[in-house]
């Protein structure tokens, strides 16, 4: 095949794909400022890599409970957010398995980060930043080989 035939598709996907996630950006935005309207935000999410991904928004009170709930959840970038019902009147900070049982693994993921986001900025904390798909590599493959150290030290 032609060389610029095929680094143009991969410029177009690229193009696309930017396109995309500008697009999914302003979706967060637009769904973001109504909550914040209503109050403070607490935020969750989880990546899905493969899998399905999910961002929860709740807009809560002074005490951390629960006014509004909005989800997105999906694999593509063209996942959009929704009303997120059913957790209306909860106190974000006390959410725990038990309150997300029924829900698909990626919500539940991203419900209890929410709760564990808004337990460490109102602790004082700062919320760590999360590591890239290759830091959880270098970290997997760091601890085989202390792993290994200590065993042929044994």
């Amino acid at each position: 095949m032609n060389f610029w035939l095929i680094a143009g598709l991969l410029g177009g996907g690229y193009i696309l794909q930017c396109l995309f996630g500008l697009m999914q950006m302003k979706d967060f935005s637009k769904t973001f400022r109504p909550l914040r309207k209503l109050g403070r935000v607490a935020i969750g999410r989880t990546n899905g890599g493969l899998q399905a991904g999910a961002i929860v928004m709740f807009a809560i009170d002074e005490e951390g409970v629960i006014l509004k709930g909005k989800r997105m959840m999906g694999v593509t970038v063209l996942a959009k957010f929704k009303d997120f019902n059913g957790f209306e009147g909860k106190n974000v900070g006390e959410l725990k398995q038990e309150d997300v049982q029924n829900l698909p693994r990626p919500l539940k993921k991203a419900v209890l980060d929410a709760a564990m986001n808004y337990n460490i900025i109102m602790s004082g904390g700062e919320i760590p930043p999360r590591l890239s798909l290759f830091q959880k590599i270098e970290k997997k493959l760091s601890r085989k080989k202390t792993i290994s150290v200590s065993e042929t030290q044994s």
